[in-house]
């Protein structure tokens, strides 16, 4: 429920800070490229137990005004406590999401997309060794796939720039730790030149 509600006042706060775009944005045949990061399953610090982040790297292509796919590769890594010692975990995965407008203008440069996909990898533990310090790790490496969803708030800073505010939740099969992964982060998509740009 915390999650759920920090989400939700990252998405305001874009709200707040609203200021009107001229650009034609979020027009079907447009494309972008997104560079996204943040804190994987809550907020800690990096010398706690269960420090997790994420980042990514996607592309996008808008299908109409309220609509866009996207495929991109990212990054789940988090490290666990043993003794002194940490265990990192790193799930490398490729994604394919649709996400649909659910709230907001572009003319009142802030808008609010839900979106859902599959993604699907590899989930690596302790860097594939099977003990640390002699201790033997019962969890193995293993493939992982399963769905997404996701809420995101876009505010539109220029006709070329795109700031983000995202919450994702993953399900993977087959994940031999935990099969959920929740992402709070933000980002920022660059939109690229179309042929009919002047």
């Amino acid at each position: 429920m915390r999650n759920v509600a920090i989400s939700l006042l990252l998405i305001g706060l874009l709200g707040l800070v609203s200021l009107p775009v001229s650009a034609q944005l979020h027009q079907a045949g447009q494309s972008a490229v997104e560079l996204s990061g943040g804190f994987l399953d809550g907020f800690r610090k990096p010398v706690q137990d269960n420090f997790g982040y994420f980042a990514g790297i996607a592309y996008s292509r808008y299908r109409s005004r309220y609509t866009y796919w996207k495929a991109g590769a990212h990054l789940n890594a988090k490290q666990y406590a043993y003794d002194i010692n940490r265990v990192p975990l790193n799930q490398y995965l490729g994604e394919g999401e649709i996400y649909t407008r659910v709230v907001g203008r572009v003319s009142r440069s802030v808008v609010v997309n839900a979106g859902l996909g599959v993604a699907g990898g590899y989930e690596q533990i302790n860097g594939g060794q099977p003990s640390i310090d002699g201790a033997r790790i019962i969890n193995r490496s293993s493939w992982v796939a399963g769905p997404t969803v996701a809420l995101e708030g876009e505010f539109l800073a220029s006709d070329r720039l795109i700031l983000l505010a995202r919450a994702k939740e993953y399900y993977l099969f087959r994940s031999n730790v935990v099969r959920t992964r929740f992402n709070l982060g933000i980002g920022v998509k660059f939109i690229l030149p179309t042929s009919t740009d002047e």
